[in-house]
């Protein structure tokens, strides 16, 4: 699926120096500011990036308005760092409040509830193409 999010204007940032034995990370996150989604059904967005670990793609955390989407953003961002320092170390204690962000609902709910939105993104625009 093509990474349809920008990260624009930062409004957040957060760097990271992990080192377990050799293997050392420096983790940069940053969190754009919330945009309008062009479906109204999604209503706000708020788009993260994790850079030094992982895919580095630029995600987008949904919300009804953009406190809400800024809130997801933070739960995604310690969710997805969490499963990649857990990958890269096997780190299988690592939890998000140890990387001080806000215990998350579930990152496979997350990454479902993404790919949902972007499907059906994709769908409203075919259907409007016709």
């Amino acid at each position: 699926m093509k990474n349809t999010y920008r990260l624009g204007t930062i409004i957040a940032e957060r760097e990271i120096l992990f080192q377990v034995g050799k293997k050392k990370s420096e983790i940069h996150i940053k969190i754009g500011k919330p945009k309008l989604h062009p479906d109204p059904v999604i209503r706000w967005y708020c788009p993260l990036q994790i850079i030094g670990i992982g895919s580095e793609k630029v995600h987008g955390a949904f919300g009804s308005d953009s406190i809400r989407a800024i809130e997801m953003a933070f739960q995604m961002a310690g969710l997805l760092l969490v499963r990649d320092i857990q990958k890269l170390y096997n780190l299988n204690w690592l939890k998000p409040e140890h990387l001080y962000f806000p215990p998350p609902n579930n990152l496979e709910e997350l990454s479902k509830n993404e790919i949902h939105l972007q499907k059906k993104i994709k769908k409203t625009q075919y259907s409007n193409s016709i």
